[in-house]
């Protein structure tokens, strides 16, 4: 049997041009549908949702869509209780694997203990701080967040059978992301009159003239945070020619879009996330430095910026704070108490939710001229009290204590760990190239997460967290297999 035999002519849907008309017909259905963004996004979800009841992989295709979306929705229900599209989807989702379980063999593959072991770590301690220092009701709220974020990373890699599903979901975020966009390029220069249409209602009006895009996201943040790691994850393959020329023209191109449109969120944090991922994609693919060294020395080398930048009111993640808006000076306000509440509650922390509550007393722990230069600012605004403290890794800290702290740094590792594994393992261009472009994003991830709470808005790292054990699951089936190129349209006719 020749090669020309074995294959099949890619659909149109799978090729360069399918995939662009798909993005196209993506931004004229969000600009010039008479339906609300919302209602376009949740019936997006549905569809493919729908699909996923034949096939589960477009099950957990119509999250991640809802993830870059409606991230934060909540879904009304007859009981009552609250719940967020993301843990109603994430139900659904394990009953849909659970109606498979007889017909297809469900695993997660060798490398799952490595991050499922500290994120169940972080879990239990996270439960034990809230309910000694904030009560059962918030105990239960943040319980339910941190599980969902856990049950993605343990969903995503039972959906992947094989390349061929790990391409569906890949295919699937690529157009939202690319269409997010090149709807945020559109938001930008007012193209068509179109430029208003996002989730949020009025959301460009309050930046006026130089309006934040929040492109399909709900947030110009939001939309900053999942560009930084498509467009790093698009560079790996575009390096590595994990893919035809084609496609890869169409990632170049892709990449330099997501690149403008990062700029135009304006989110500073952004823009140093994106140059460190960068210098860690020419790390992990031209040297041989292990990634959880580059990992943990780009957390530190930003730390200690940040720390000696703090006496000076000064931030790496923007200008001094002399010439810019109140969050240059209010991350080091809350930072320094924020470490100085860790230093006192090193075991268990203060409590998810309790930082807001207790920072005021910390006060005078503060740099004074930077709480002096708040208040001649902002008259009667105060920082500490009134704002969350704005770094995931504090947060965490501060929050559950030291040892949850550690279980943070040791998930965060793991997962780089497992994207560098399966580059090294693997003899496929595509996984190859999609591995190191990931853990070129996690290190990006990072440097967001040393600036917001990404933890709380999106459960971006519990996607990575499960893509990393869903990859090396698939490394290990095609370790041994060459890549075949994908054939012009009629060549094996």
């Amino acid at each position: 049997m020749t090669v020309e035999a074995t294959l099949q002519r890619p659909r149109i849907w799978s090729t360069a041009k399918g995939i662009v008309l798909i993005m196209l017909a993506v931004v004229a259905i969000w600009f010039l549908s008479p339906l609300s963004p919302i209602t376009i996004a949740l019936l997006a979800i549905t569809a493919l949702f729908f699909f996923g009841l034949k096939r589960p992989v477009w099950a957990m295709a119509s999250f991640l869509v809802s993830q870059l979306t409606v991230t934060s929705y909540i879904v009304n229900n007859p009981l009552g209780i609250p719940i967020s599209l993301r843990l109603s989807l994430l139900i659904l989702v394990g009953l849909v694997l659970l109606r498979f379980r007889t017909h297809d063999k469900i695993e997660l593959g060798p490398k799952a203990k490595r991050v499922l072991i500290p994120a169940l770590v972080l879990l239990g301690l996270g439960v034990v701080s809230n309910l000694i220092n904030s009560g059962f009701d918030y105990a239960f709220k943040d319980f339910r967040n941190i599980l969902a974020g856990l049950l993605v990373a343990i969903f995503l890699p039972l959906v992947i059978k094989d390349l061929k599903d790990l391409k569906v979901l890949l295919g699937v975020v690529f157009i939202g992301i690319t269409a997010s966009a090149l709807v945020g390029l559109v938001q930008h220069y007012h193209f068509f009159g179109f430029g208003q249409k996002t989730l949020t209602s009025g959301f460009l009006q309050q930046w006026g003239d130089q309006p934040r895009v929040p492109g399909l996201a709900e947030s110009e943040l939001e939309l900053s945070y999942t560009l930084c790691i498509a467009a790093l994850t698009v560079l790996g393959i575009f390096l590595t020619k994990g893919t035809n020329k084609s496609k890869r023209t169409l990632l170049g191109l892709s990449a330099v879009l997501m690149g403008l449109v990062l700029y135009f969120t304006y989110t500073r944090s952004a823009l140093l996330a994106i140059i460190l991922g960068l210098v860690a994609l020419v790390l992990f693919i031209k040297t041989k430095v292990k990634p959880q060294i580059v990992l943990i020395g780009f957390i530190l080398v930003i730390a200690f910026i940040e720390i000696f930048g703090m006496r000076a009111g000064i931030s790496l993640g923007g200008r001094s704070a002399s010439d810019q808006e109140e969050s240059a000076v209010s991350r080091p306000i809350l930072w320094q108490a924020g470490i100085a509440i860790a230093m006192d509650n090193p075991i268990l922390g203060i409590g998810g939710n309790q930082f807001i509550k207790i920072s005021p007393s910390y006060s005078d722990r503060v740099d004074p001229s930077l709480i002096q230069w708040e208040k001649e600012r902002y008259w009667g605004f105060r920082t500490l009290g009134n704002e969350a403290i704005h770094n995931d890794f504090l947060n965490v800290w501060v929050s559950y204590g030291s040892f949850a702290l550690i279980a943070y740094l040791v998930l965060l590792v793991a997962i780089i760990r497992n994207f560098h594994d399966s580059y090294r393992v693997s003899k496929n261009r595509f996984i190859k190239g999609l591995s190191i472009g990931l853990a070129a994003g996690l290190v990006a991830y990072a440097a967001n997460a040393f600036y917001h709470n990404c933890l709380d808005t999106m459960p971006l790292m519990w996607i990575l967290a499960g893509f990393s054990i869903g990859i090396f699951k698939i490394t290990l089936k095609t370790k041994d297999q060459t890549q075949i190129p994908e054939l012009p349209p009629g060549a094996g006719s």
